[in-house]
């Protein structure tokens, strides 16, 4: 099963008996239709503003299969789901722990202790092994309030980004970073990697028949998916940057695969496709997971830690993030 991404803005996704043709506009005012068979699909994304028919968005909703929408950018914007978790105790043990306050915190200091070890992970691996996470690591745990947790999450995350600059090959450079918009290129993909990442966590969730809108790290407001960006922590650094690194440091883009506008950086529609296939790779890898002791991908593990999440709210299982070395 795979992901069909549409991304050129003109283009046209329908339905045609068991399939979704993709219609697609032609230099020359002339259209290409191209069909896909439903049953080797598993998610729809797409980006920019294409256009998708009642028809294909009804057939996918009804196989199943969830529709996101990115902007040009890459920023994630929401998803057509189907039908929501008919697993009411689920819910109502998510909506206990928000009010637990010591067992909520307990569980956050677990995720944002996987993020930081994980962003260590980064940068041990490109031998950068002087910096302050792993004292930001320890600093967790004495924490006594989620605001403090939270505090020490953000002091990581700025120095974590702080040594980026040195981990990066030429041309490339990374100043800080910024979004909404990104004002670079490394930026422009950081932030399109964490939409493409929102995807699998949202359709995890979904599947796991978790609350998207109630999490435990991110607070509660209106229109933010909390369990969402929660889960989304330990894998940032272990999908999203590895992968932002890889592509630049590997040359599969190039600095002409970048487009400004008023000073924001977007990739080209060149770009966006090399971009999209080494996503692609990225969660199609496979590793050994440290809990349940088998191969998987990175897709399938996102799964997996939404259904651990799942049973450590109804059964009281520790959760554990997951961590690679």
């Amino acid at each position: 099963m795979s992901v069909l991404y549409v991304i050129q803005p003109e283009a046209i996704l329908s339905k045609s008996y068991e399939a979704f043709t993709v219609a697609l506009k032609q230099e020359d005012g002339t259209w290409q239709k191209r069909s896909v068979p439903a049953q080797t699909v598993e998610q729809v994304v797409l980006m920019g503003n294409p256009q998708v028919t009642g028809d294909a968005l009804v057939y996918a909703l009804e196989l199943g299969m969830p529709v996101h929408y990115l902007s040009g950018f890459g920023k994630y914007l929401g998803s057509a789901l189907p039908g929501y978790s008919r697993n009411g105790s689920l819910r109502l043990a998510q909506y206990a722990l928000y009010h637990d306050t010591e067992k909520r915190l307990a569980l956050v200091k677990a995720i944002v202790t996987a993020k930081i070890q994980n962003q260590y992970a980064v940068l041990y691996r490109h031998k950068i092994k002087d910096n302050s996470l792993k004292s930001h690591k320890k600093l967790v745990k004495t924490q006594t309030t989620l605001d403090q947790v939270r505090g020490v999450e953000g002091l990581a995350a700025k120095d974590y980004f702080a040594c980026w600059d040195a981990l990066l090959k030429e041309p490339w450079s990374f100043p800080r970073r910024n979004r909404r918009p990104p004002t670079d290129p490394v930026n422009s993909l950081l932030s399109f990697a964490y939409g493409l990442l929102r995807v699998q966590v949202t359709a995890a969730v979904h599947l796991a028949g978790l609350d998207p809108y109630i999490g435990y790290l991110h607070e509660v407001h209106h229109g933010q998916p909390s369990m969402v960006l929660d889960l989304m922590e330990e894998f940032r650094p272990l999908v999203a940057d590895n992968m932002v690194l890889s592509v630049l440091n590997h040359r599969e883009l190039q600095p002409d695969d970048f487009t400004e506008s008023l000073g924001a950086y977007r990739l080209s529609e060149k770009g966006r496709k090399t971009f999209l296939q080494a996503f692609e790779r990225k969660m199609n890898d496979e590793f050994k997971h440290p809990t349940f002791d088998y191969r998987c991908t990175y897709r399938r593990a996102i799964e997996l830690q939404a259904r651990l999440l799942s049973r450590h709210l109804q059964e009281g299982v520790p959760y554990k993030p997951l961590l690679l070395r």
